[in-house]
This record gives C-alpha cells, structure tokens and sequence, in this order.
C-alpha cells in the first residue's frame, strides 16, 4: 500500500518517501561510507589524498539497475554496491572505499540515520498535535458533555478535561522522545564481530571520529547483536500511534450521528458514499486507527530481532530490513492525519448539551443522598429508584420522593462537571511551561 499511486498517501507521507525510497538508501549508505573515509583517513588509516574522489560520491548518481545485478550476482547483501562503488574511483583510489568494515557497519549506522529522520518529524507533528489539543482544552475547560464508561453514559466532564488527557499523553510521548535521544542515535562500527580487529590500535580512535562525522553518540561496546535501540524505538511509535488512534477512535465513535458531539472536516469534493450520499464518513480516524494497528504488529515483529545467536545472526536483523521503513511510514502518516484532525476537529457544543440533558447525573444525586443516608445506603436506594424508572416509566425525583422521606428535588439541578476545569488547569500550566523552553524544531 505504501507503494501505491492510488492509495499511498494513506499509508505514508512525501516525507517518508523522501527518507525510505531506495535512491535514498544507497545515498545514506553513500554518506556513511564516506564519514567512514574521513575517519579513516583523521586517523592515518587511509591516505588523506584518496578523499577528494570518495567524498565525490556524494554528487554520483549511482546506478540502482547496476547495484542490483551485481548484488544477486554476488549474493552479498552490498558487495555490489562496492562493485559500482569502485567502478566510479580512480583506480588509485578504489581499494581505499569501505576499508576494512563490514554490512552492519553500514546499515545499521544508516538505519540510525533514518530513525533520527522519522523520530524528528514525529517531534515536529506531535509537537503542533499537543499544541493543538492544549487550545482545546482551554476553550472548552468548562464545556460539559456526557462523560462515558463500558460504552454508556455516566456523569458530566467537560470536553476540556477529554482534550486535556489526550494533549497530557501527547506531552508524555513528546518527553519520551527527549528522554531517548542518547540512546537511539548511536553510531555502529563493530566489523565482522564486533572487536574492530581489523583497525588494530586505530579502533577505538576510530570509532570515535566515525560517530563525530555522523554527529552520532559513540556507544561503549559494539552492538552488532544487540537491536533493542531499533526496538525500543519500534515500541515507542507502537505507544504513540496508539494514543493517535484512541484519540481517531474518539473522534469516530463520537462522530456517529445519533451522538453527534465531534466531527471531522471535510472539503467539498469529500464523498461519504456513492450510494448513501448523505453519510459524511470519518475516514480519517477510520485510517489512523487501522495505522496504528499496523505499527503495534510490525513492533511485535521488531522485538523478535532481540533474540541473536552468537556475535552476528542475519537471520534476524534482516528481518528490520522490510519491517521497520514499513512501520516507520505508518507512524509518518498517523502523525500527519492526527495532526489535520485536531486541527480541523468540530466541536458541537449544542449536541453535548442535548445528550447530558438526556441523562441523569446520578453521581451527583448519589452525593448528596449519601449525605443523608450514608453512602451505601444512598447506592441502594438509588439503584431501586432507576429500576423504578426504567420499569414504571416515572422520573426520578419521583422516584425518590416514593423511596426516601422527606426527599425535595432540586426544581433547577447544576451540571456537575466535578474537578474538570481544575485539572484542564495544571495540564496547561505544566504543558505551556514545559513549552516556553521547546520549539517546534528543538528536537
């Protein structure tokens, strides 16, 4: 689907085709091999006049037709790449590109590469996602609404409360992100085991340069075996797709007409159905939540890579080869859709009202019952006064009147929106604190 002309924009993002389409993995690898060259030649392990003509490379259009024949010739997963590789180097030259490393070296150092690339614009539209949900949370930090659980109606919140817990869980992924950072963008050069024996004394020196031309963090030790970097990455667009998708989930169950209370925005030329023309579907939240399903299994996936034999086991980090630009794309166009919904959410107060005033507010009652006779009591009484409603058809001041002496109802009950207000507060004191110190470009 990602490859799709019809269907692709629903699956991934122009940016997400910019970071994994295959030109721009053979220039990733491109731009790893030639950091490596730079190292190599800082420090004395390859001449420095060799540089010129390697890190022209760069400028190279290398032919993809030529990589891959050469690459099932060969059966090696970038000896091809050499092949061309050295096919476009002086001949002086050519001995001294992808000196003494191996193919994890290189793909796993560029798939930190793509992952600093996806974690970036995550950042980016999480970031407008949280701002946006906050200015929801504001604006309708009073706005009382059905609040609901096991499917029902239950007692009043405020859609502001409702806003304010998805821009908290956002804010919470956003910190994850930062928190992350030096763990995930980590440089690998290990060679064909992991003890950079082919660098001899230069090793260590080595890989510090390697990491510093990449702006990387060196790692203490090798991790040729060790893919829960990718992993933990993996699981961390598992648990943010999954707070997109609860809120395109919302925004779908709320959406149904005979609730009525949120909407997507759509454009004129947007078609619900050709044989129902009065529907107007939610196909955005409909398509964030089937996303979200996706990466949650493709991380499940990824933990499997966790589990190596010995110092390399292709058997296993290969499989990260198809399934994490796969899961990667998804997030990419979960974030962006997120992004467009909260943007365009409408809010309709009007229906909000109408369906609370359908419903009795029996946390309430049952508060200021439980005043009079105990807690456990008032629960008990209650429950006897809604079996009276729902089987006798009374109200339930009527109800009450008939089970509790002495009960007057309240001729002009208050919605009791509880401490909605009072915790949409600190959500935006601590987000828009948090917020003065960051931009939408600080990660």
């Amino acid at each position: 689907m990602i490859d799709s002309e019809v269907f692709g924009h629903q699956w991934t993002t122009a940016e997400g085709r910019v970071i994994f389409d295959e030109p721009a993995r053979v220039r990733r690898w491109v731009r790893v091999i030639i950091a490596l060259a730079r190292a190599q030649a800082a420090c004395g392990i390859i001449p420095t006049e060799t540089l010129p003509a390697i890190e022209g490379l760069a400028q190279t259009d290398l032919p993809i037709s030529d990589i891959a024949r050469q690459t099932r010739a060969t059966s090696h997963s970038t000896l091809g790449m050499i092949h061309v590789l050295r096919d476009h180097l002086p001949e002086d030259v050519r001995e001294y590109v992808y000196y003494g490393t191996t193919v994890q070296d290189i793909t796993d150092t560029s798939q930190v590469l793509e992952m600093q690339a996806v974690a970036r614009l995550i950042w980016r539209d999480l970031w407008v996602t949280e701002g946006q949900l906050l200015a929801l949370a504001e604006q309708h930090r009073t706005t009382p609404m059905v609040g609901r659980t096991h499917g029902q109606p239950g007692s009043p919140i405020s859609f502001g409360l409702k806003a304010a817990v998805w821009a908290d869980e956002v804010g919470r992924h956003l910190q994850r992100l930062q928190q992350a950072h030096s763990r995930l963008f980590v440089g690998q050069l290990g060679g064909a085991v992991g003890s950079l024996g082919f660098f001899r004394d230069k090793a260590m020196p080595l890989r510090a340069q390697f990491c510093n031309e990449l702006n990387l963090v060196e790692p203490d030790i090798s991790w040729i075996n060790a893919r829960d970097r990718f992993c933990e990455f993996a699981q961390l667009l598992a648990m943010i797709t999954a707070t997109l998708a609860k809120i395109a989930n919302e925004t779908f169950t709320l959406q149904r007409k005979e609730i009525g209370e949120l909407a997507e925005r759509t454009n004129p030329n947007t078609v619900g159905s050709i044989t129902m023309p009065h529907k107007r579907n939610p196909e955005s939240s409909e398509q964030i939540v089937a996303l979200s399903k996706l990466v949650r299994a493709d991380a499940g996936v990824m933990t499997e890579t966790m589990l190596q034999e010995n110092e390399r086991d292709a058997r296993s980090w290969k499989v990260e080869w198809a399934v994490f630009p796969e899961l990667c794309q998804y997030s990419l166009a979960a974030a962006a859709m997120t992004r467009d919904l909260v943007e365009g959410l409408e809010v309709n107060v009007d229906a909000m009202r109408r369906n609370l005033l359908l419903e009795s507010a029996s946390e309430g009652v049952l508060a200021t019952l439980s005043e009079k006779l105990g807690k456990h009591s008032a629960q008990a009484v209650l429950q006897d006064a809604y079996r009276k409603v729902r089987e006798e058809g009374v109200t339930i001041p009527q109800a009450l009147s008939d089970l509790v002496e002495g009960f007057v109802p309240d001729k002009d009950p208050k919605i009791d929106i509880g401490a909605s207000a009072q915790m949409v507060d600190r959500v935006l004191a601590r987000a828009n604190s948090r917020r003065s110190d960051e931009s939408e470009a600080a990660f």
